[in-house]
């Protein structure tokens, strides 16, 4: 049976949009992103060595830079710790706990944003927002 990830669609449908092959260990990364919703290459690489135990540090690398230059994912750069990724969703901003380093998706309006952009002449190709603080659980 395939898990289904965000919004409905399986890891398989995912891979496929992205003109991907659904291999298993694919669609077992697309999976574990998106139960884990941030995820570090070292969890993936934990979580799925469980399931694919001849599974290399490199493998993993390779299917998250393919997923990456496919846009099935994005990369989230921390000032705290190592990389994360999620699935690709609507665009939104981070918080990131300075004491636990969880990262929360803050959904904000940024069109008012990207209208000041543009109107000074500029063509932003992508936007990416991270707020540093302490989540609610940490207050």
């Amino acid at each position: 049976m395939v898990k289904q990830v965000c919004s409905k669609k399986t890891a398989i449908d995912i891979l496929k949009a992205g003109n991907l092959k659904a291999t298993p260990q694919r669609t077992e990364l697309i999976n574990e992103i998106s139960a884990l919703g941030h995820a570090s290459i070292k969890i993936i690489y934990k979580s799925m060595k469980n399931k694919f135990p001849a599974i290399s540090a490199a493998t993993i690398y390779k299917i998250i830079n393919v997923c990456l230059k496919r846009n099935i994912i994005n990369e989230i750069h921390i000032a705290v710790g190592k990389n994360r990724y999620e699935l690709k969703k609507k665009p939104h901003a981070h918080h990131i706990c300075t004491i636990c380093c969880k990262i929360f998706d803050l959904y904000l309006n940024s069109e008012s944003l990207l209208e000041q952009v543009e109107n000074k002449g500029y063509s932003p190709l992508r936007c990416e927002i991270y707020f540093y603080g302490i989540c609610p659980d940490c207050r």
